[in-house]
């Protein structure tokens, strides 16, 4: 997308009557260099940047750039684009103050003004103004500062390539991870103008026609070409959504409530094509689609105390229909969705910078096993989506080159990345000896729809978060050795992604009471599948699960909510929140059984918080829409003989049952012997990182120890090679 962006910006800039080009300043370089450089050039007395972003390298170019202007004694003017800047927490240094819970935040934010965009114009008007206003006046022409112009795409593209780790180039050349409908949104979305229109035609047609008009199935899995790599790569996330609709009546009712809105805008929301702040006032006020109030639409009636009376069509962050949603509402959402997690984002890295807890569980008690605090990050999944990870640095003694790789661990369902601090502190524990800390890197991933990442109305399935797991292996990780350490769900989509990372780049897998499919070793016997009469999607080409879902499962077709159709899964949803949500503190302390002091308020609150997020009822809901699953018994093995796995099961998981955790324990240990082992906890439950937080540890440190140096040395693999 960005690329296409700089692709519009390039043709622009070759037309000598480009209004749009002529003001810009192009400079190539680092900001805290050129921006610093350029003020002393033009003997700047202020600069207006931007507050800080929250995404971590963005936001330390933002701080040090602005450090060394006031360092110059030119005057820093920050500006926001926050939807509410009169809400007590706008202020940058206000941000702590701000509920940390949903719905106490909309107590608040219901009643509060939003921005008007009135006296708003787009760039390309407010060029031609300054021109024909400075034509009119017959002023003489203003000395223009120097610019390098726009660089050619082809330099920009050599630049982004060049500043790319090799081990990332390499693997995105046979490897891709695209998101359904990419072309179609990088094509048509991307830029302001094409933003605008579809904004406009979104409202004036409904979100049900526009969604039937642009996400048709035969679009939703077409790259984009151009951006490196090969063009017939397939992507498992787009094949799966592809799968979705293809399998549905329409794609409006294959497609999540708010998916329309969320796949077309979010990019231009992200890069700036399009304003938070225009769309929000487009949903309130300019949407003649809006349809007669009926109960449970989840719209406001009545609200008192706001100051705000621009917002005809009644929507408010609060607002969570029992069934369905409009199509102004959707945007609404999408909108007010974004900019509840952003400011969530920006609360807990002020906190952190004040040296204060910054984690949901940091807000509530402790008790139990000691926990080594992360430190909070966050990155944006395909530049879109706010996703929260925790670090903990490498030991002082650390030398990848002799000890174990990185870590990345990946978090079973509802929870979070929270949840292996007390597994982290147990590792650097056990890696420290004689004074010397051996203890690796290691990351802890939030899931896309668990814990402080995002809940964007997406279709969720199996694919999509494993494609994000690849991606930040590959973005953030940098392509670089690592073990995937899994628990539940979570167990089984690192399984997934290891699986498309390659062993050059995962040299192992710990599964934590890992989901996922296990059949027995000695009778399974591959991909198949039972053959529909007049099915006319089948292909018997098919040879194994994987190409199967590169494919987007063509034999199995996606069948979808019969009767009650998409709304039905929000409605389901929903009804599990309210149902299960009285009841968190009293399933963790049957999940933690045998050592129930570690379900403390800090882990009860963290699945508490990350339930009353909006969007949590859609990620429940979209369970109807997983992929038919990839075998682990295919998955562990398809790659040069298998991964080196560690598979530790706690036997008296509550949550499949002891006697289903004895059956997988022993059939895992006849999965693939000598590269699978089986280390069975008896005293540990569904997750035993959390509850016997030491045991795991040793388990681990014993199992990475006995690894082998031939296992470091796997070639990645093209797609096509590994199918």
């Amino acid at each position: 997308k960005e690329i296409a962006s700089l692709t519009t910006t390039t043709t622009s800039s070759s037309s000598s009557s480009s209004s749009l080009i002529a003001p810009l300043v192009v400079r190539e370089g680092q900001a805290a260099w050129v921006i610093p450089s350029l003020a002393n050039e033009i003997k700047a007395s202020s600069c207006h940047v931007i507050d800080d972003d929250v995404v971590s390298n963005m936001r330390q170019s933002q701080r040090l750039t602005c450090k060394l202007l006031h360092d110059m004694d030119v005057k820093v003017h920050r500006w926001s684009d926050a939807l509410r800047p009169t809400a007590p927490w706008a202020a940058a240094s206000e941000a702590a103050i701000m509920p940390s819970f949903f719905p106490d935040y909309c107590n608040i934010a219901d009643v509060l003004p939003v921005e008007s965009t009135k006296n708003t114009v787009d760039l390309y008007s407010a060029v031609a103004a300054a021109q024909s206003s400075s034509n009119n006046n017959n002023r003489e022409e203003e000395t223009m500062i120097k610019s390098d112009g726009v660089p050619p795409l082809s330099k920009l593209l050599d630049l982004a390539r060049s500043t790319t780790p090799s081990a990332v180039n390499e693997f995105r050349s046979v490897y891709s991870t695209f998101e359904p409908y990419e072309k179609v949104i990088t094509d048509k979305w991307t830029t302001e103008r094409g933003v605008q229109k579809a904004l406009q035609e979104y409202c004036h047609d409904g979100k049900t026609a526009f969604a039937n008009k642009y996400f048709i199935a035969s679009d939703c899995a077409v790259p984009v070409s151009g951006g490196g790599g090969s063009s017939n790569i397939k992507s498992k996330y787009a094949a799966a959504a592809a799968r979705i609709v293809r399998g549905s009546p329409s794609p409006s009712e294959g497609m999540a409530l708010r998916e329309a809105p969320t796949r077309c805008f979010s990019s231009a929301l992200s890069l700036g094509a399009l304003s938070a702040r225009d769309a929000l006032d487009t949903a309130r006020n300019r949407s003649p689609v809006t349809p007669p109030l009926w109960i449970g639409d989840g719209k406001k009636r009545g609200i008192t105390g706001s100051t705000n009376n621009n917002n005809l069509a009644g929507l408010f962050p609060s607002d969570n229909p029992l069934w369905g949603r409009s199509s102004e509402g959707s945007l609404s959402d999408v909108i007010e969705w974004r900019e509840w997690f952003r400011l969530l984002a920006e609360r807990s890295l002020l906190l952190q910078e004040r040296g204060e807890p910054a984690t949901s569980g940091g807000e509530k008690s402790m008790a139990g096993d000691p926990r080594e605090i992360g430190t909070v990050n966050y990155w944006r999944w395909k530049d879109q989506h706010l996703v929260r990870y925790l670090t903990w640095p490498a030991g002082k003694d650390y030398d990848s080159k002799q000890h174990a790789p990185a870590m990345l661990l990946v978090h079973g369902f509802a929870a979070s990345a929270e949840q292996w601090e007390r597994l982290v502190y147990s590792l650097r524990e056990q890696n420290t000896m004689d004074g010397k800390d051996t203890t690796p890197p290691i990351y802890a991933v939030d899931l896309l729809g668990f814990g402080h990442s995002e809940k964007p109305g997406l279709s969720y399935t199996q694919y999509l978060w494993e494609s994000q797991i690849v991606d930040f292996a590959v973005e953030i990780m940098e392509a670089a050795p690592m073990i995937m350490v899994g628990n539940s769900i979570g167990g089984g989509l690192a399984a997934g992604a290891a699986a498309s990372l390659g062993k050059k780049i995962c040299k192992g897998l710990v599964l934590c009471n890992t989901a996922g499919v296990l059949e027995s070793p000695e009778t399974y016997s591959g991909y198949t599948y039972k053959k529909k009469e007049g099915a006319t999607t089948q292909n018997d080409d098919i040879r194994s699960h994987t190409q199967a879902a590169m494919e987007g499962n063509p034999n199995e077709p996606y069948s979808p909510v019969p009767i009650l159709g998409g709304n039905g899964l929000d409605l389901f949803g929903t009804g599990i929140i309210r149902l299960i949500y009285p009841q968190i503190e009293q399933r963790l302390s049957l999940i933690y059984g045998n050592r129930i002091q570690n379900a403390d308020p800090a882990v009860t609150y963290a699945i508490q918080q990350s339930a009353m997020h909006p969007g949590s009822a859609n990620v429940i809901g979209s369970g109807q829409k997983l992929a038919p699953n990839r075998p682990l018994n295919e998955v562990l093995l398809e790659i040069d003989g298998g991964f080196n796995v560690l598979v530790v099961k706690g036997l008296e998981d509550q949550v499949s049952s002891p006697e289903v955790a004895k059956s997988r324990a022993e059939l895992f240990s006849r999965l693939n012997p000598g590269k699978v082992i089986v280390d069975s906890i008896a005293d540990a439950g569904h997750c035993p990182h959390d509850e016997q937080p030491a045991k795991v540890a040793r388990s681990m440190i014993q199992w990475l120890a006995t690894l082998k140096e031939d296992s470091m040395e796997v070639e990645v693999k093209p797609q096509s090679e590994t199918v």
